[in-house]
């Protein structure tokens, strides 16, 4: 019976000493896998990188169990501690409400943005959106700060591949995209010529699958032509309008003539490109082109390779006269008259507008809201009595004529060609979208260019004699 009572003392004082050793729950310690920070705390997540945390003993037990326990864990126990973390993270990731893997996505953001923006710290900022890269990876601004983090460690070939997948996540919108095609650029610059070529390679392969497809299936419907009846109409503006350019409003009498039903496109542009560049052909081309010409489309700042031109289906801009000439009659057509555009535009009744005399901005697209190129031929509503698609709002078109602002005052009432002597100006018709006003978007609008000026608001169409 004493060896008993012995017994239950030991037992007792064993059992109470053990409970005494275990820290409250209020001064648990935990650690993060990932930071390796140790905090007091009843969290369940790290609040730095929002991993799982792993509770500790305290300092004392630590004293008392370092030993024991470095004899007892071996390396396949620490891995398999590990992977089971991992395990219960991913399963709790899977689990997360939208809204909760939102927020901690955020939460990466602004914590790397602080570090980028604040200390300088690419290195940590880098970590932190590659983590929020792993919750939410089809978000373009994601890559869009991981490349701008890559520039600044000078990591080019990383910065351009995220600066790829960005532009890919994004709408493809060409304004929209104008930012990381410049970004690109930059980034480009300091690639080696070999990488440079592959880059550039690259891009003149994308887009030859895509204009490539799509002359493959609309080529027959862009290139389609609607005749223009031989006769009269009425040109010009009257004199309540009060634009002395476009008076006085006169009859002009017309040969029968084709139009093109649609602006030229993209693809349609860039097939002539290629023959130009294979052949070097410039015999088609006017005779008062500049020496050694080139057609590609664009501006110092912004040229062929700017994003807008791998879209296929919207109208070709930022050409000048001599390009319009030259593809026209590559095309086997020619550029419009003056007389001939504005016929196609308002018809035989003299209508201010291609689809009548009232202004309706939802039949063409124009507008401080919609200064955004779609396909051609998507109003309409906004046709011309002729057919011809997108002759107000979309792009404004070149046209044959040398423009004078006195010219109708003298001009034959008989196919009129324009001023028999170049004045410096050519004629340039319909308002674009750009256009501040009403005004600007009358079929009667006479407008004019240096046959060298290129502008995002100028296209063309092309029309054809009918013998």
């Amino acid at each position: 019976m004493k060896r008993i009572l012995i017994f239950l003392i030991v037992l007792f004082f064993y059992v109470t000493s053990s409970y005494a050793q275990t820290p409250e729950k209020s001064g648990e310690k935990k650690s993060c896998l990932d930071c390796n920070k140790i905090y007091t705390t009843e969290d369940i997540f790290c609040p730095q990188d929002g991993k799982k945390l792993i509770s500790q003993t305290t300092e004392s037990d630590t004293n008392q169990t370092t030993e024991t326990a470095t004899s007892q864990t071996t390396e396949a126990d620490t891995s398999k501690i590990t992977q089971e973390v991992k395990a219960e993270e991913s399963q709790e990731t899977s689990e997360s409400t939208d809204d909760e893997v939102f927020q901690k996505v955020e939460k990466y953001i602004q914590s790397a943005n602080s570090l980028r923006e604040i200390q300088s710290d690419y290195i940590g900022a880098l970590d932190l959106y590659k983590k929020a890269l792993e919750l939410d990876p089809e978000r373009p601004s994601l890559h869009w700060y991981i490349a701008g983090v890559y520039w600044k460690l000078d990591n080019h070939k990383k910065a351009l591949e995220h600066l790829e997948k960005c532009r890919n996540l994004m709408p493809q919108i060409p304004e929209e995209l104008n930012e990381v095609d410049d970004f690109i650029g930059k980034v480009a610059e300091y690639l080696n010529v070999s990488e440079k070529r592959t880059l550039a390679t690259k891009r003149i392969n994308d887009r030859r699958a895509i204009m490539e497809e799509a002359l493959n299936n609309f080529k027959d419907k862009w290139e389609e032509m609607v005749l223009v009846p031989a006769g009269e109409f009425v040109m010009g503006s009257s004199e309540e309008d009060f634009i002395p350019e476009e008076m006085p409003q006169h009859t002009v009498n017309l040969d029968a003539y084709y139009i093109d039903k649609y602006e030229v496109t993209n693809a349609q542009y860039w097939e002539f490109l290629v023959y130009m560049e294979r052949t070097g052909d410039h015999s088609k081309c006017s005779p008062s082109e500049p020496l050694s010409k080139s057609h590609l489309p664009g501006n110092p700042y912004r040229g062929y390779e700017y994003k807008y031109y791998n879209f296929p289906d919207y109208p070709v801009t930022r050409i000048d006269w001599y390009d319009a000439y030259a593809y026209a009659a590559w095309a086997g057509k020619r550029l419009p008259t003056e007389a001939e555009w504005e016929k196609a535009a308002r018809g035989t009744d003299g209508r201010r507008f291609p689809w009548g005399n009232v202004w309706e901005v939802r039949f063409c697209n124009v507008g401080t809201d919609s200064n955004l190129p779609v396909t051609v031929g998507s109003f309409e509503e906004g046709n011309s009595v002729f057919g011809c698609y997108d002759m107000t709002g979309s792009v404004s078109e070149w046209c044959n004529d040398w423009y004078h602002p006195e010219y109708y005052y003298n001009s034959p009432k008989k196919n009129p060609k324009g001023p028999l002597e170049g004045t410096g100006k050519r004629i340039i018709k319909g308002g674009s979208m750009f256009a501040q006003n009403v005004y600007k978007l009358r079929c009667a609008v006479r407008m004019f260019g240096e046959p060298s000026d290129r502008n995002k608001s100028v296209g063309l169409r092309c029309a054809k004699d009918t013998n």
